[in-house]
């Protein structure tokens, strides 16, 4: 069994220390007895550290912790098993404050007290020196997982660093950790300048929950600057890009894997309550809290606003406008209610053109009042009637086309957010807890989500109080959620019901899939470190395979000696969210050591590492799945290791992922 992963090196998880015994003379740091290739030179400012690490390795800075790996997947870990190094820092009078002093030894005994408890064995320290830092450094083992902790205390900080793996993994990577160790520089601290509160910082990010939660952003922790005071309405962009409508600070912008990019509209907007994107990028934002709606550029620029409460066709009621919908043609509209001649409330649907124009205002029936209304690129409109627990299908014209639900079970389809994917699936968020997604004759085809406990803070995966729903490419659903003092968005992946899905695909006029089907696609481009010229180029390994054989064959790519260390750089035409990789080796295969795949924004991300071991076929058709990733990817990069003298070739390359 293995052991559960370390964390407990911060100040928060320190026991106070018993005095310890002076230290003998420092040493410096020594080298990795093996050399290890070490190609990133990465600084981390607020940390004042800069430390080498291989090609592809990852980092991620979470609670004032700093946790660096080798994958993704190891990042997240919550059970010992690929290395992973967690750093931490914090400043000399800060530390002594608390704890009456700051030498190394002190801070040693606090670090490994917290670990010993969690049933490690320390080996006897070694001083350390690295510049006018001092320290200790010391292995430590379990049952079934290894490491070291490290400590460095200088003039103004101290930084504390565990290094743990898995028994085996340890063994193995013991090297490279020994070189990420010799390579550390502590870097001269700058002098910190107060974040103002009115700027917005990363909301607290979970990745672990249950099968079908990818992440939540937010809930009731972290600092009052990184947490929603309303989460609500959510849009999101062709490559994943999220835009949340939130009552506090206007909308916030998040990169597709919850990375806070930026937040706009806090001084433009009284009360953000739904955002919508237009075809051209525009953001039209409700702003509930002045009866308007609020135009915005693609940066956050404001260009314009129109409405206000009153009686006039082009303006809103009190309670208006909540919900906005932009159509295909660039059209906007919104729900607004307001009294009739008999003093009842009567809901209508304005349309705006894309500046502000009245177009018309269409009154719905008596018997509906919807809660959220999306449009799809014909102008037929959908709306969420919460209380009736319906979906009702509207023509253009406003007259009634459908209505979808149960009479005998209203709580079904009882949800207050709607939204609509490209092929013309509907999602929508029920007071029940649950993300339904129905195909277009309202067959529920797939499901998500749980109810989180009644009077408590959801779980990872638990819906309270639905807010905001979007369909976001690459098959991710995104939901914002309020309850009490607790606030956060979540993405989900829905799961399937396939029979169902079949027999609504069996019936549709027309058949779609939902978005989300995996696509496949080769090469369109390629470069390489190095190739046999004339005509072993990269272009070799561009489109579909074309050599059958196990052969060596000028239609494949090839380095230009063999005996070497080589790349070959992929890319793709279309952007898609990566899902796997299917690699057609057709010469002396087996050598592909290293495979990363690069997104837009050109961040790498290690898929697949292993030793060169020549394969036991030939041509060797290997395929790399791995989990869909969350932002669309552009180029593959593939290392192969033939340092044993052999040659090999790479004929194509296929990337498999979600449009």
């Amino acid at each position: 069994m293995r052991l559960r992963l370390v964390t407990v090196i911060l100040i928060t998880g320190m026991m106070v220390a018993c005095s310890a015994p002076p230290a003998p003379t420092p040493t410096p740091i020594p080298p990795a007895p093996t050399p290890i290739l070490l190609e990133q030179d990465v600084t981390f400012a607020e940390f004042g550290l800069r430390l080498r690490l291989p090609a592809g390795w990852q980092s991620r800075l979470e609670a004032n912790t700093l946790r660096i790996a080798a994958t993704a997947t190891a990042l997240d870990a919550t059970v010992i098993d690929a290395p992973l190094l967690l750093i931490d820092t914090t400043t000399v009078p800060a530390f002594t404050a608390q704890y009456g002093t700051a030498n190394p030894e002190t801070i040693f005994e606090l670090a490994s007290s917290a670990i010993q408890s969690s049933g490690y064995t320390i080996a006897p320290t070694q001083p350390i020196r690295l510049g006018n830092a001092q320290g200790l450094q010391a292995d430590v083992s379990g049952t079934s997982g290894r490491g070291r902790l490290l400590v460095l205390v200088d003039d103004t900080r101290i930084v504390r660093i565990l290094a743990q793996a898995a028994g085996d993994q340890w063994e193995r990577e013991a090297a490279t950790i020994d070189q990420i160790f010799a390579s550390i520089e502590l870097l001269p601290l700058a002098i910190p300048t107060p974040t103002p509160l009115a700027l917005a910082a990363q909301p607290q990010i979970v990745r672990t929950g249950p099968p079908g939660f990818v992440l939540r952003l937010g809930g009731r922790s972290g600092p009052a600057n990184s947490r929603f005071i309303a989460a609500r309405g959510l849009a999101a962009a062709p490559d994943g890009t999220i835009y949340l409508a939130e009552s506090g600070r206007g909308v916030w912008v998040f990169a597709p894997d919850g990375t806070l990019r930026t937040t706009f509209g806090a001084d433009d907007l009284l009360d953000a309550y739904d955002v919508a994107l237009s075809p051209n990028g525009d953001l039209y934002v409700a702003d509930y809290g002045r009866n308007a709606i609020v135009r915005f550029s693609t940066t956050g620029d404001l260009i314009g606003r129109w409405g206000g409460h009153g009686d006039a066709p082009d303006q809103f009621g009190l309670s208006a406008p909540q919900r906005i919908a932009v159509g295909s043609d660039g059209t906007v509209y919104a729900i607004d209610t307001r009294p009739g001649p008999d003093g009842l409330a009567v809901s209508s649907i304005v349309r705006f053109s894309a500046d502000g124009r009245l177009i018309e205002r269409i009154t719905l029936p008596a018997d509906l009042a919807p809660a959220d209304l999306v449009v799809d690129q014909s102008g037929v409109l959908y709306l969420a009637e919460s209380f009736a627990g319906a979906i009702v299908k509207l023509a253009p014209d406003g007259s009634v086309l459908a209505r979808f639900g149960d009479p005998a079970d209203p709580t079904l389809l009882a949800g207050p957010v709607l939204d609509l994917d490209r092929a013309g699936y509907l999602y929508l968020a029920t007071y029940a807890g649950t993300i339904l997604r129905l195909a277009p004759d309202g067959t529920i085809v797939a499901r998500g989500g749980a109810p989180a406990t009644p009077g408590s803070i959801p779980n990872p995966g638990e819906i309270s109080l639905p807010n905001g729903i979007v369909a976001a490419p690459g098959g991710v659903v995104w939901i914002s959620d309020n309850s009490g003092e607790y606030s956060a968005i979540s993405a989900f992946r829905l799961q399937t019901d396939e029979a169902a899905m079949a027999t609504a695909l069996a019936l549709a006029p027309t058949p779609a899939a939902p978005t989300g089907d995996i696509i496949r696609q080769w090469a369109s481009a390629a470069t390489a470190s190095s190739f046999y010229a004339p005509d072993y180029d990269p272009a070799g390994a561009v489109g579909p395979p074309d050599v059958t054989e196990c052969q060596d064959s000028p239609n494949a790519w090839a380095p230009a000696t063999p005996g070497s260390r080589e790349t070959l750089t992929v890319t793709f035409a279309d952007p898609v969210f990566a899902t796997g990789l299917i690699i057609h080796q057709n010469h002396q295969p087996g050598y592909i050591t290293l495979v990363e795949v690069i997104d837009e924004q050109g961040t790498a991300r290690v898929v697949y590492r292993a030793d060169p071991t020549p394969a036991a076929e030939c041509p060797f058709v290997q395929t790399i799945t791995f989990e869909q990733t969350l932002t669309r990817i552009v180029n593959a990069r593939i290392t192969i290791d033939q340092r044993d003298g052999s040659w090999s070739e790479i004929d194509a390359v296929a990337l498999l992922g979600v449009p």
